[in-house]
C-alpha cells in the first residue's frame, strides 16, 4: 500500500504540521534541503533562457488587487493584515499571487520594444485561506511557494515563447520521472476581464501552440483564469488522483489595468502581452506527489542525503571521516554514522531512511583504500574506489 506524503514526511525526517495552525508546514533540515534542490534545479534552467529573478513584497494593497481584478475573484481566500483597528476596514492582505507585484516592478522603468521579452521569475510564497475541509498537507496548504514567472512580450513573441514553455514543462517533468501528463486548455470563465476579441485571440494562440507541438489536450470549458485562457498540466498522485501542476496563461488585459507599457518602434506607448507561467506550480504539491510516487526513495541527485558512511567499529571511524571530508569537498550530501551500533543496525536504519548509497568501511576497505557499496533497492555492489564512487553518484 502506498504511503501518504504526510506519513513519509515524518518518517524520513522531512517536514511536519501543526494541528493548531492547519495548512502550514514546518520544514526540517532534510526536507528544506530537498525543497532547495528543486528550486536550484529550476533556477539553473531559468538562467539559460534569459529570466531575471525578482522578489516582491509579501503584503499587497487591496486597491492594487481591485485594479488588477483579483479582489473580486479571490476575496474569500484573502488573509487581511493590520492591527485590530485597521482590520475593521483593511487596506492590505498577504499576497495571494505574485503577478500584481511583478507588474509593479515592470512599471518602475519605461522599456523599449527592443527590451522585450522581459522575463521576471519569482519563487513567491503566497497565502490563500483554503477552507478547513480543503486543507491537505503539502497538496493543499494555506501558504505555498510557486515557481512563478511573468513574460512581458509583444504580439510577435507570443508563439515562440509559448512553444519554449511547453518544452520546458515536458523536459522538467521527464527529469523527475513523470511520464503520464494530462494537458487541458481552459477557456473563458463566467467572471472575466478583457474583451471578446482578446479572449478569442488568446484561446486561438494557445490552441495553435499545442497543435504545432503535437500535444494532445482536452478543452476544459469555463475554467480559465479571469484574465486569460490557460494550458494546464496535470499529473497523478499515488492514489490515481489528478492534480494540476504547471500552467501557461495568456493575458491581454492585466497590463492595461495596471498601466504597464513599453515604447514601440513608432515611439508610441503600448501595453505588453503578459504570459503567466509556472512550470511545476506549487513546489509543496510537487514534492508531495514526488514523494508518494517514489515512496520516498528518491534518486541520488534529489535525495537530501545521498550517502551515509557506516564504519563497522570505532577503529574505522577516522577512515570514515576522511572519506566523508573527501566526498563533501566534491559537493556530495552525506552523513557519517558514528553511533555505537552494530553494522546490521546501521544498515537497517539507512534502508528505512531510503538513503541511495550506504558506504561500509572496515579493515578490508582501509587496507584496499576503498569502500564497500550498498545501494538502496539494489543490494551490495562490492568494493569501489572513491573516485569511481564520486563519478557514479554525480551521474545519477
Amino acid at each position: 500500500m502506498e504511503k501518504d506524503h504526510k506519513v513519509l514526511g515524518r518518517e524520513l525526517g522531512l517536514f511536519s504540521f501543526d494541528e493548531n495552525v492547519p495548512g502550514v508546514v514546518y520544514w526540517w533540515p532534510k526536507g528544506y534541503t530537498l525543497f532547495n534542490i528543486v528550486l536550484g534545479d529550476l533556477t539553473k534552467h531559468l538562467l539559460t533562457d534569459g529570466y531575471q529573478e525578482i522578489k516582491t513584497a509579501g503584503i499587497i494593497s487591496i486597491d492594487t488587487l481591485k485594479k488588477s481584478g483579483h479582489f473580486d475573484n479571490y476575496h474569500e481566500k484573502l488573509f487581511f493584515v493590520g492591527n485590530e483597528k485597521e482590520l475593521a476596514k483593511p487596506k492590505w492582505c498577504l499576497k495571494p499571487m505574485s503577478c500584481p507585484g511583478s507588474l509593479m516592478v515592470f512599471n518602475e522603468e519605461m522599456r523599449s520594444h527592443k527590451d522585450l521579452p522581459v522575463k521576471f521569475a519569482e519563487f513567491g510564497t503566497v497565502f490563500r485561506y483554503e477552507q478547513a475541509g480543503e486543507v491537505n498537507g503539502l497538496l493543499r496548504p494555506r501558504n505555498f511557494t510557486q515557481d512563478d514567472a511573468h513574460i512581458y512580450c509583444n504580439d510577435d513573441q507570443i508563439k515562440p515563447e509559448i512553444a519554449k514553455l511547453i518544452d520546458f514543462v515536458f523536459t522538467t517533468y521527464k527529469r523527475y520521472g513523470f511520464s503520464e501528463i494530462r494537458v487541458e486548455l481552459s477557456t473563458r470563465p463566467e467572471k472575466s476581464i478583457g474583451s471578446d476579441e482578446q479572449w478569442e485571440r488568446a484561446e486561438e494562440e494557445l490552441k495553435t501552440a499545442l497543435r504545432e507541438k503535437n500535444v494532445e489536450y482536452k478543452i476544459n470549458e469555463g475554467d480559465g483564469a479571469f484574465y486569460g485562457p490557460k494550458i494546464d498540466f496535470h499529473i497523478k498522485d499515488s492514489l490515481g488522483r489528478s492534480w494540476q501542476m504547471g500552467t501557461i496563461q495568456l493575458d491581454f488585459a492585466m497590463a492595461e489595468r495596471l498601466s504597464a507599457a513599453y515604447v514601440d518602434a513608432d515611439g508610441q506607448k503600448k501595453h505588453p502581452v503578459m504570459i503567466h507561467r509556472a512550470i511545476i506550480g506549487s513546489v509543496e504539491r510537487f514534492i508531495a506527489i514526488l514523494l508518494e510516487q517514489s515512496g520516498g526513495a528518491l534518486p541520488a541527485w534529489l535525495a537530501p542525503v545521498q550517502a551515509t558512511i557506516l564504519p563497522i567499529a570505532d577503529r574505522h571511524l577516522e577512515y570514515a571521516r576522511e572519506i566523508g571530508r573527501r566526498l563533501k569537498a566534491e559537493g556530495l550530501r552525506l552523513e557519517v554514522d558514528e553511533r555505537n551500533e552494530s553494522i546490521g543496525h546501521k544498515i537497517r536504519d539507512a534502508e528505512m531512511q531510503k538513503i541511495p548509497y550506504m558506504l561500509i568501511v572496515g579493515d578490508k576497505e582501509i587496507e584496499a583504500k576503498k569502500v564497500a557499496v550498498r545501494q538502496y533497492g539494489k543490494g551490495d555492489k562490492g568494493q569501489i574506489n572513491v573516485d569511481e564512487l564520486i563519478r557514479d553518484i554525480l551521474n545519477k
